[in-house]
């Protein structure tokens, strides 16, 4: 027979998991960097590191899209892996891709020079592909530096409330 641990020692393995609200507020931290990069920072009360983020991850982002060209760089069916590291930068991803919808498409209304100014030209293109992905990428080290900030907080303030003498708020 395998001992069952007890609850008091899975609690003490896992402090977050045990309380609710801890892992709300880690799990609110992960979901808000994600959406936006260093969203999670701030609401865990790291405005420094969170606007620090925020900034680098965006202007990566963006700048990555003035580059290439929204049309080419956000591109989920020609550059399908890199579209799945452009989409951990969250929101930004999202408003490229709706800005992408809007960019003209070949015809004979439109010239290639109007085309070539929303595409960009090829090398540029994949530079810019190149940036928006590492913004990405590096958002995943975020939203895992906001998750764990959020889980080490949460223990604690767990432990210094559990340490507290009774009758003491």
């Amino acid at each position: 027979m395998v001992p069952v641990p007890s609850e008091s020692a899975e609690s003490a393995a896992h402090p977050v998991l045990a309380d609710p609200a801890s892992l709300a507020r880690v799990s609110a931290a992960g979901l808000l960097s994600w959406l936006v990069p260093g969203l999670g920072h701030l609401y865990i009360g790291d405005r420094t590191r969170g606007i620090v983020c925020m900034v680098t991850i965006v202007v990566t982002f963006w700048g990555g899209v003035a580059i290439g060209g929204v049309r080419a760089t956000v591109d989920p069916h020609e550059r399908t892996l890199w579209f799945f590291a452009q989409l951990c930068s969250g929101s930004n991803v999202g408003a490229a891709y709706l800005l992408r919808g809007d960019a003209p498409r070949a015809s004979k209304e439109i010239s290639s020079a109007q085309i070539a100014a929303w595409a960009g030209p090829w090398v540029s293109a994949d530079i810019g592909v190149h940036y928006t992905g590492v913004a990405g990428l590096l958002n995943i080290l975020v939203i895992l530096d906001a998750l764990g900030r959020a889980e080490r907080m949460s223990i604690v303030t767990r432990r210094s409330s559990r340490d507290r003498p009774k009758g003491v708020t």
